[in-house]
């Protein structure tokens, strides 16, 4: 074999190698990017089963599996709360490593014959609340009620806003997949 030839097979196993490596990197960044929820089944797109699979709608119990993800922000006297990190049951809300999110992953139960969810009660933000151990109320949060003076002087009051829209009652209010939450005092 010629000098050239044996350089144009080096060059040309390169080039094959780094085809094969940049397949196999964006097959990679496929998988992880698809199946960490982030582009994956949402609410939205849940499944809705009902058993027994056979049986007449009257005789079965159905639900639909919700997977969603929401937003909170929580800041006390100007101090930014950030969520506790692996708290709260798996089939209810809970939180994960992400600053400032939280899930849902569960059955929520369903009409046999319309396949309307009948029960979201599971969905109430107060629920949230519970998982993680935050004390609130809709007159204050933590060991602050509205009135209370902060350190720099300032009387707090509580404000929550749900994807930018406030909400008074909001211990009553129903998740939703993608919303965001601010909550000030």
């Amino acid at each position: 074999m010629s000098k050239t030839s044996a350089k144009k097979e080096i060059r040309t196993n390169i080039v094959i190698l780094l085809f094969v490596l940049a397949t196999v990197i964006i097959f990679v960044s496929y998988l992880a990017t698809h199946f960490t929820g982030e582009t994956g089944i949402r609410s939205d797109k849940g499944i809705t089963f009902c058993q027994p699979e056979n049986a007449p709608p009257e005789q079965q119990k159905c639900f639909f599996t919700a997977h969603q993800h929401m937003h909170m922000n929580i800041k006390v006297c100007d101090e930014t709360k950030i969520l506790p990190y692996e708290t709260g049951d798996l089939q209810k809300l809970h939180t994960h490593v992400e600053t400032g999110k939280f899930h849902f992953h569960g059955l929520l139960p369903v009409d046999p014959v319309t396949k309307q969810i009948t029960d979201e009660s599971q969905l109430k933000l107060s629920n949230l609340f519970a998982e993680l151990k935050i004390l609130i109320a809709n007159d204050g949060i933590y060991n602050f009620k509205n009135g209370d003076v902060c350190p720099d002087g300032r009387i707090g009051s509580l404000k929550t806003l749900i994807n930018d829209t406030e909400q008074k009652d909001f211990l009553n209010y129903i998740l939703k997949d993608g919303d965001h939450i601010s909550i000030e005092f």
